[in-house]
């Protein structure tokens, strides 16, 4: 019976510790940590320009109602503004004209020029420093801007009847 209540007793006094144990480690601690993220602004070209073919025009003729149009379409971060630069490669020129090359050796030129409107003179004449073109500011990534793009002849093409052509460069900053 000794043995009992020894057992007994030793058996209150390890579920006193115990109990004692977690009554003293029933405190609380709090800790915290950040969260962050860096949103990068992003511009894309959603459609690029398709290739302007220009209606054929008799040799020796004028030429300068002939134009074309075609659009670009970005999709900016929200509140960006984009700054469309073009550059024909046959000049590099600033102003956004340029030459279609081709006949003898493909040296003879057709002079061009390229604006925000249509009819050459319309709308404000690309470029990719002081000549340039924006876009209104983007109300989101998803609601993409097109602006158009029209390639006016500004010359006659008293030239050798054949295949003229030019690649144009886009620059967007913004």
């Amino acid at each position: 019976m000794q043995f009992k209540k020894t057992l007994m007793t030793a058996t209150l006094i390890t579920i006193g510790g115990f109990t004692a144990m977690s009554s003293a480690n029933a405190g609380e601690t709090t800790s915290s940590f950040g969260v962050s993220m860096d949103v990068e602004s992003i511009c894309t070209i959603d459609a690029a320009p398709v290739a302007v073919v220009l209606d054929a025009t008799a040799a020796g003729k004028a030429t300068k109602a002939v134009t074309a149009q075609t659009d670009l379409t970005l999709n900016c971060s929200k509140g960006s503004v984009a700054v469309i630069g073009l550059t024909p490669e046959s000049t590099t020129s600033l102003d956004g004209t340029g030459t279609l090359l081709g006949g003898n050796l493909g040296a003879e030129e057709v002079a061009y020029k390229l604006t925000s409107g249509s009819g050459g003179e319309g709308g404000t004449a690309w470029g990719t420093t002081t000549n340039t073109v924006s876009t209104e500011k983007f109300v989101d990534y998803a609601t993409a801007i097109t602006t158009p793009i029209y390639l006016t002849v500004t010359d006659d093409a008293d030239v050798t009847p054949g295949e003229y052509s030019d690649t144009i460069n886009i620059s967007v900053a913004y």
